[in-house]
Parts: structure tokens; C-alpha cells; sequence
């Protein structure tokens, strides 16, 4: 669709607009935009590790898998497995954490379902979906064909009031003012879409803080499988919203996740 959008707009523009946005055009299709990363893991290490798994000796697949994700070689089937396993190991954390990695990866809605049902189950905080939140999901799930629409609506709008300037027409007026409307929207797409961070806690008992120190007063006591939504990072210790309240936690502590 992008591809098709430039090819239509090179037809009708002079030669130094053309070069202008074929410039503009490889600057937008540059692997920047290549956000989730999705590695297949090497076929005999895997093998080996589905093996494992299907003759149900978790405990031994859940070790090869975790050297496989550690170095970044890791299948949706794979990430999946994982948050089976770790549910099974009682482990309510690490499975909440692959299980939202396995969504990222796959986008399969009955993966956000299994979250919720834990959730619920649990009593977890953090899993609840208000409109902002799903506009912000949606937002992220469509990200990549949004940049490329909005990356060729400003290739678009700029390669007219290339061609304007060219033909010295009258003033560029409505083009211009739309163009900066698409810029602004092309700049929050890529700057702030994708910055909402979260955390899963994986550990039991975890301390949450009033303040970035271990002398500061304890808030709260909680268990793992929490999800936090993480505002910052001071050193060592994440600055993240538990019950609309700000708190400190050990960044050790949380795994963390892009929304």
C-alpha cells in the first residue's frame, strides 16, 4: 500500500521533487520501524527442547528454552510453551510475562483472554482495561501499517508543496497546514505509541516503597503476578502506580513488558 501511494505521487512530480521524496521515502522504510522482534530459534536446540516438552519433563525444556530466549532465538509457539510451563511450576509471574510476550508476537486475542482469566482468578491488580488503555492497545498493535499510512500521507502532502514551490503556484496555504497536522500525528505515532511500559512482578514478596531507598517506609507487601505500570527509573529502583498511588520498586524485582 505504501509502495503503491509514492508510485502514484512520482508519476505527476518533476525530477527534483522525485528525488526529495525517494530520499524521504527510504528514511520511512528503514528498519526503525522494525519494533517487535520475533527470532526463530535455531532448529536443533529447539528440537530438543520440544522434546522435552512433549514428553511433559518441563522442568528440563523450561531451562533450554530460557537459553534460547536469553539469546534472543525464541518462536511464538515457543514463548507460549514457556507461560505453560511456568503456570504449571506454580510460577504466576513468569507465566503472566511470557504469555503477554506470546500476544505481542502473535496478537492472539485468547492469549489477553488467559491473562484476564488469571487475573480474576488471582486478584491480581493492573489488568484492567479501561477505553484508554484499549485505544493505546489498539494503537500498538497497529503500529507498523499506521507509520507507513501516516509516512506516506507526509510524503504525499510535502511532494505537493514540492511541486507548488516548483510551479510557483499561489501560496501552499491548506497543504501546509495539513502537513503539519500529519507531522505532529507521525511524530506522536513513533515517539509516544510505543513508550507505555509495564512490569510483571515475578517475585514473592515483593516491597513497594514510598520512596527510591530501603530506608523509606514500606507501602505495600505483594505477591507476583501484579502488573505495574512503570513512569520511571531512578538507579536501581523503578518509580511505578500501584493503586493510583506513585511507589518505588526494586527493578530486579519486575519484568518488564511494552503495552
Amino acid at each position: 500500500m505504501q509502495k503503491g501511494i509514492v508510485i502514484f505521487i512520482m508519476k505527476y512530480l518533476s525530477a527534483p521533487a522525485k528525488a526529495v521524496i525517494f530520499l524521504i521515502f527510504m528514511m520511512a522504510s528503514s528498519p526503525t520501524f522494525a519494533q517487535k522482534e520475533n527470532l526463530i530459534a535455531p532448529g536443533a536446540n529447539l528440537a530438543k527442547a520440544d522434546s522435552l516438552f512433549a514428553a511433559r519433563q518441563f522442568t528440563q525444556a523450561a531451562d533450554r528454552y530460557q537459553a534460547l530466549f536469553k539469546d534472543h532465538h525464541y518462536s511464538p509457539a515457543m514463548l507460549l510453551r514457556m507461560a505453560y510451563i511456568h503456570e504449571g511450576l506454580g510460577h504466576l509471574g513468569e507465566s503472566m510475562y511470557y504469555l503477554n510476550l506470546y500476544h505481542l508476537a502473535s496478537n492472539d486475542v485468547q492469549a489477553l483472554k488467559k491473562m484476564e482469566e488469571l487475573a480474576e482468578k488471582n486478584r491480581l491488580e493492573g489488568y484492567e482495561s479501561d477505553a484508554s488503555t484499549k485505544f493505546f492497545g489498539w494503537l500498538q498493535d497497529l503500529y507498523l501499517p499506521l507509520t507507513a499510512i501516516l509516512a506516506s500521507l507526509n510524503i504525499l502532502l510535502l511532494g505537493l508543496l514540492i511541486q507548488n514551490r516548483i510551479n510557483r503556484k499561489a501560496g501552499p496555504g491548506a497543504i501546509l497546514v495539513v502537513l503539519t497536522l500529519a507531522l505532529t500525528l507521525l511524530f506522536f505515532q513513533v515517539n509516544y505509541t510505543q513508550q507505555t511500559r509495564r512490569g510483571i512482578v515475578t517475585h514473592a514478596p515483593t516491597y513497594l516503597m514510598s520512596g527510591p531507598s530501603a530506608g523509606s517506609s514500606v507501602v505495600a507487601i505483594i505477591g507476583e503476578g501484579h502488573q505495574l505500570h512503570i513512569q520511571g527509573q531512578e538507579d536501581i529502583w523503578l518509580k511505578v502506580e500501584w493503586k493510583e498511588e506513585e511507589v518505588y520498586v526494586r527493578d530486579f524485582l519486575v519484568r518488564g513488558v511494552a503495552l
